[in-house]
């Protein structure tokens, strides 16, 4: 692991801290301006974090509660969806379906039935969740984007410690 990688890792962890932790994606903000901002930015660090996981350790690959779909099998895969949704407006990956009906940073609160276009249903199944859509991809705030996040930190973290003890000293 390279010296840009590990400050690319220190970064992206202190920010997603920092976003998690301001409260921004919290229901009492549902109005905020800068709250798909700071959403972009999280999906940002998360996917590159959830790279360079990939890269020196191993991909985070839980399914649960994933929307699989022709370009998502995993986590990793549904926050790289989310995040190339996030950054490019004209993406396939905000399309519902093949007649390009589209759909970006769509919040579910709590358990509820969105939408259902054709086979698809927009709907979100846990009470003490939030869900943001984009297209046919769906990421839970607790069960995917914090989960996710933890367990890139846990397997990360001594990698990027052994790495600056080598290169430090």
């Amino acid at each position: 692991m390279d010296i840009q990688d590990i400050q690319d890792c220190e970064s992206n962890i202190r920010r997603i801290s920092e976003l998690l932790s301001c409260k921004i994606f919290e229901p009492a903000n549902q109005g905020h301006p800068l709250r798909q901002s700071a959403f972009i930015d999280l999906m940002i660090c998360l996917r590159d974090l959830m790279y360079k996981t990939e890269k020196y350790v191993r991909k985070i690959n839980f399914e649960d509660d994933i929307m699989k779909n022709e370009y998502v099998n995993d986590v990793s895969d549904a926050i790289k969806a989310v995040r190339d949704a996030c950054c490019h407006i004209d993406s396939f990956k905000r399309n519902f379906d093949e007649n390009k009906n589209r759909g970006s940073f769509i919040v579910a609160y709590g358990k509820c039935n969105l939408m259902k276009i054709g086979d698809l249903e927009l709907k979100t199944d846990y009470e003490d969740d939030i869900a943001v859509f984009y297209g046919k991809n769906r990421l839970y705030f607790k069960r995917h984007i914090i989960r996710a996040f933890n367990e890139a930190v846990q397997l990360i973290t001594p990698i990027m410690e052994n790495e600056k003890k080598r290169l430090y000293t």
